[in-house]
């Protein structure tokens, strides 16, 4: 047993869980002693974890709808060997409301507690008002074998994240504010367990990938990370930034039969239980149509002049992304088939969504094109579209995968390529890199949890190639399946851009020896990287359909995104 032991050091650099030993490890970090466990990564593959980390004080009482305050640390030696609560959400199977408003907390691993390594912090997604950090989700096994130290997060979720009154009484973002702040422990504390703080890179997918566009935007953020990675979700998606926040504040107030003033009802608000929110705000089974194609109601916002405290938004992120400096190597990605889950969940919760789109055409208009209702311009866009996604057909069963695709490009595809056609164009010296994931395979365990058959890589699909997800979907892969390999791939080309910048910094026989291109400025095409069963770098109007999008945006759009 020595002699193995000795040898899994020398091949993982930590320490192995012998027979018999509970490896507790403790370390000394400036916010106080934690001690962490030791977990398996596979044969001869061991990782410290120290879970439940506070970073930021309780936001409850007079706290609620302000913006974070760091955790002043603790005396004694903390556990960390368990989770601590997720935010207040709605659980998902037995729709009842679980979390706690003590949640924000974050969670480190790291394969060894000494030297100065990358740092990867993940933000999770969930339409900004469900998730968590915690490994049944996110669990970093894959990751942590590159060489990096992980980090996952908690945030404020739903109204308690980002209720906005549009003014200064509650000037919003609680959230993203939750981010910044624990980006702001990384930097104190990262170095205890072997990170270095001057090489982090942030990812997020969905909603996440969406804050973590966000942060790249804000300048409260700024120092706190040098590369970016966002999956699946942009400030400029569909979902991600809320235009007319008041309006949902002052409903959630009049549902409580609060005052219509928000320097009182925001007081008001303050001392309702915070479980209380989750049946006045909207989620799956309540936004209306045509879901996920508009703002949610509680999402990031633009921040008045007048705020009391410091803002995290201070334009909109088109502004943001025109004026904002150079923050560092950037990468975007999305899914092939994103829209399936979206549409398969929309028929299960609203079988009228069909009727309604044929009935209201219009629903088919992007509302960031700002074309009026009824005009010509808002014609040649739905013509444009009923052709090209669904031969001229009403929307039904028998343009069910067709629906799917339009629904992916409208809310991700589009909106991202359009990102990085922004980022890249203004040549400030920072790559951007693009990719599409198309791989449909054993760990595509999203789609198979939903049933669904057609071929592609829907919403949230990525996860389990990045995370270990296979006790999360009780999934038994085979060790030859194809998709090991892939998911070997993903985890290599995210951990190659957090170390280096690039995904691809030399040949790699695990990576085909492939070299990733970043997107250049003024080059006139824009490669994209394919993963499916083989990388494969294209350009982007090869394999996606947002020629037609921008087309249209060039033709018809007023001041689109704006």
């Amino acid at each position: 047993m020595l002699i193995l032991t000795a040898i899994a050091y020398l091949l993982t650099g930590s320490v192995l869980l012998c027979q018999g030993q509970d490896v507790r490890p403790i370390i000394s970090s400036p916010s106080g002693e934690i001690q962490g466990t030791t977990e398996s990564c596979g044969i001869f593959c061991t990782y410290y974890s120290f879970k439940g980390i506070p970073y930021a004080v309780t936001p409850v009482g007079n706290m609620r709808f302000r913006n974070p305050v760091p955790h002043p640390g603790w005396s004694g030696v903390r556990d960390g060997s368990q989770h601590r609560s997720i935010c207040v959400q709605l659980e998902t199977f037995t729709l009842s409301v679980t979390g706690d408003e003590d949640c924000l907390y974050l969670n480190v691993y790291s394969q060894q507690l000494v030297g100065s390594r990358p740092v990867m912090v993940y933000f999770h997604g969930g339409a900004f008002s469900a998730g968590s950090g915690h490994s049944d989700v996110a669990d970093p096994k894959k990751l942590v074998q590159e060489d990096v130290v992980v980090v996952t997060v908690n945030y404020r979720l739903g109204v308690l994240g980002f209720l906005s009154t549009g003014d200064q009484h509650a000037q919003g973002n609680w959230g993203l504010k939750d981010c910044v702040e624990a980006l702001r422990w990384v930097q104190r504390n990262i170095a205890a367990f072997g990170g270095n703080p001057n090489d982090v890179t942030i990812f997020g997918n969905s909603a996440g990938g969406s804050l973590v566009h966000f942060l790249y935007l804000s300048a409260l953020a700024d120092g706190l990370f040098h590369k970016t990675i966002a999956i699946s979700g942009v400030a400029l998606a569909t979902y991600a930034f809320q235009t007319n926040p008041k309006f949902y504040a002052d409903r959630l107030a009049q549902a409580f039969g609060f005052s219509s003033d928000s320097a009182v009802y925001v007081n008001q608000l303050r001392t309702v239980p915070a479980g209380d929110f989750i049946a006045f705000q909207e989620l799956l089974f309540t936004i209306p149509i045509p879901r996920f194609l508009r703002p949610l109601d509680f999402a990031p916002v633009l921040e008045p002049v007048n705020s009391p405290e410091p803002r995290a938004l201070t334009a909109t992120p088109l502004q943001l992304m025109n004026t904002r400096p150079n923050r560092g190597p950037l990468m975007f990605g999305f899914n092939d088939m994103e829209g399936s889950m979206f549409t398969v969940l929309e028929l299960l919760v609203d079988s009228t969504v069909w009727d309604r789109f044929n009935a209201e055409p219009h629903l088919l208009v992007p509302f960031f094109w700002n074309i009026p209702q009824g005009s010509s311009a808002a014609a040649s866009v739905i013509d444009s579209f009923r052709q090209r996604y669904f031969n001229g057909q009403p929307l039904g069963p028998a343009v069910d995968i067709e629906w799917a695709q339009y629904y992916g490009d409208h809310i991700f595809s589009f909106p991202i390529d359009e990102t990085v056609r922004i980022h890249a164009g203004r040549a400030l010296g920072s790559p951007v890199y693009f990719y599409q994931l198309a791989y449909d395979g054993d760990l595509n365990l999203v789609k198979k949890s939903f049933g669904i058959t057609h071929p592609g890589a829907i919403h949230a699909d990525e996860l389990p190639y990045i995370f270990d997800q296979t006790e999360l979907f009780n999934a038994d892969i085979s060790p030859n399946s194809h998709a090991l390999i892939v998911s070997q791939r993903v985890v290599r080309l995210l951990a190659n851009f957090a170390k280096y910048g690039n995904p691809t910094p030399s040949a790699d026989p695990l990576l085909q020896n492939t070299i990733w291109p970043n997107v250049a400025s003024g080059s006139g095409n824009t490669p994209i990287m394919n993963i499916g069963e083989n990388l494969v770098v294209s350009d982007a109007s090869a394999v996606t359909r947002v020629g037609l999008w921008r087309d249209l945006q060039t033709r018809y759009a007023s001041n689109p995104f704006a």
